[in-house]
């Protein structure tokens, strides 16, 4: 915590403080440690002796520098207690019973921490060190500013320390002092109904439907110890039913702040309106609102040699809609295909495949909304095919509408 709640001349680097924690199996005799902000020499590590601060934190230790087996200790300035400070921000954390306080044989935790100064805490004798804000990188230009009154958190205690393992305290108080870090368990997994691709997007009664799922980590913590149920919503009460499941698919690594694809083949479905149902089942999810979403798939008796989805597509670079879905079914294989793109006045802008040789009956093609001359602007489009095989010219048109 080096940018403290409120004004640097009411509360000062009083209230500045340094957490670490043990997460070995030893007890550790931090009196041979030092800290180091790279701006002043390094202070010694010193137990916490002010026993006024027993008054808000009965439960506290302090008189130690004995690190316990996983546990907590924060280095506090040595005027964390002083009662003269102004503007509300008297002894302003929430701190558990049993955290070890320690501070420092100077009166400032380095000469005060500044929001871009780097820390090492070290012992010669331990042989021991661990760091905060990358010190020896320094084109990375972390730490920076986190906010007024929010601390700096690692994200994976197991990570080494990157720009990436660290993130301003998502707790509503802004820190999280001599407890777990707001960030350790910051999960969040998430499926939007846009992020569902169904090919082809209408299919046909036998035919099997090809589904991929986009899952999103807009979470700050990589994992893949989720699931991905599917189901069919057949009384269409928006949750699952017995006989309602298709499938459960095990999770994959995502990364913070990506995403993952997962498929499943949906053999034969029945012919009519099939809502379909995927869910993130994630038991650490902080935001499960998200984990839920629907897509409509129609199966149809018979179909026409052309669809298109979504009516409406926005080819602006937002991940939602961005191509139009082309799928086509032919007659039979061999011949030659046209797909083109006509605007509204009839002229020819754009071809997707021109007279080419074709192997396959079935399948899908894409537009990004683009032609020759580039973005093509927002409006009705007619989307052409034409076929030809033995003579014989097989033609379908369909209409789309391009959006920003």
């Amino acid at each position: 915590m080096s940018n403290v709640r409120g004004s640097e001349q009411t509360c000062g680097d009083r209230n500045e403080y340094v957490e670490i924690y043990n997460q070995s199996a030893d007890t550790i005799d931090l009196s041979t440690y030092f800290i180091y902000d790279f701006d002043a020499p390094p202070d010694t590590v010193y137990p916490w002796l002010n026993d006024s601060i027993l008054i808000k934190y009965p439960f506290v230790r302090i008189n130690s520098a004995l690190f316990y087996p996983y546990t907590y200790a924060l280095i506090l300035d040595r005027e964390y207690c002083k009662p003269d400070t102004t503007g509300g921000n008297w002894q302003p954390y929430v701190i558990p019973e049993s955290t070890l306080i320690l501070t420092t044989d100077e009166t400032t935790i380095g000469d005060g921490l500044a929001t871009t100064d780097p820390l090492i805490l070290f012992s010669e004798i331990d042989g021991c060190t661990t760091s905060f804000g990358t010190p020896y990188d320094s084109f990375d230009y972390f730490p920076s500013d986190p906010g007024d009154g929010i601390s700096w958190e690692r994200i994976d205690l197991e990570l080494p320390d990157s720009a990436t393992n660290w993130h301003p305290s998502i707790d509503t108080s802004g820190c999280t002092p001599g407890r777990e870090n707001s960030t350790a368990n910051a999960f969040d997994l998430a499926v939007d109904e846009q992020s569902i691709f169904l090919f082809p997007a209408v299919a046909r009664t036998g035919d099997d439907v090809e589904i991929e799922i986009v899952v999103k980590n807009l979470g700050l913590r990589e994992t893949d110890e989720y699931s991905l149920i599917i189901y069919d919503d057949i009384n269409k009460d928006s949750s699952i039913n017995q006989n309602e499941l298709l499938a459960e698919l095990d999770g994959v690594w995502v990364n913070s702040l990506d995403s993952v694809s997962l498929r499943f083949t949906y053999e034969r479905p029945a012919q009519g309106i099939h809502v379909l149902g995927f869910e993130v089942d994630f038991p650490d999810d902080l935001n499960p609102m998200n984990n839920l979403a629907f897509k409509t798939l129609q199966v149809v008796g018979e179909i026409g040699e052309l669809a298109l989805s979504p009516a409406v597509f926005s080819p602006n670079n937002d991940g939602i809609n961005d191509r139009l879905q082309i799928d086509y079914r032919l007659p039979e294989a061999g011949g030659t295909l046209t797909v083109c793109i006509f605007d509204t006045r009839g002229i020819r802008i754009h071809n997707i495949c021109h007279n080419e040789p074709w192997t396959v009956a079935q399948g899908t093609l894409y537009w990004d909304g683009k032609s020759s001359n580039g973005n093509m602007p927002i409006g009705m489009y007619i989307v052409y095919l034409e076929y030809r095989y033995h003579n014989k010219v097989t033609s379908a048109k369909k209409t789309t509408v391009l959006a920003r």
